[in-house]
């Protein structure tokens, strides 16, 4: 059986802001970043256990174009729980708050 993805409120909060401020800068960008952080979840999807831990539960994956965000991620059984879309210039204090 293929696992699902799920999103944890805030990271499905911060992907959607994410996508919002990208069209607000040019139109179609915010697009674009949603196919490549898909892009992204494929691959987890496809391989998660090759992505390295970020902290005891939580793997991380890189969005290839915009390079900036790692999507943060756990391993159930039946689904792949993204924990956080994250960009780098934010304070990692907000992310390991969040990690388990």
């Amino acid at each position: 059986m293929r696992r699902q993805v799920i999103f944890d409120a805030e990271a499905r909060l911060e992907f959607e802001e994410a996508v919002a401020w990208y069209n607000e800068r040019e139109a179609g960008l915010g697009v674009g970043f949603e196919v490549e952080v898909n892009a992204a979840l494929q691959r987890i999807l496809e391989d998660s256990e090759r992505f390295p831990f970020r902290s005891k539960t939580n793997r991380k994956a890189s969005v290839e174009i915009f390079d900036k965000y790692s999507i943060l991620f756990s391993i159930e059984p039946n689904f792949i729980v993204v924990a956080a879309v994250f960009h780098s210039a934010r304070n990692p204090a907000d992310l390991q708050r969040r990690l388990k």
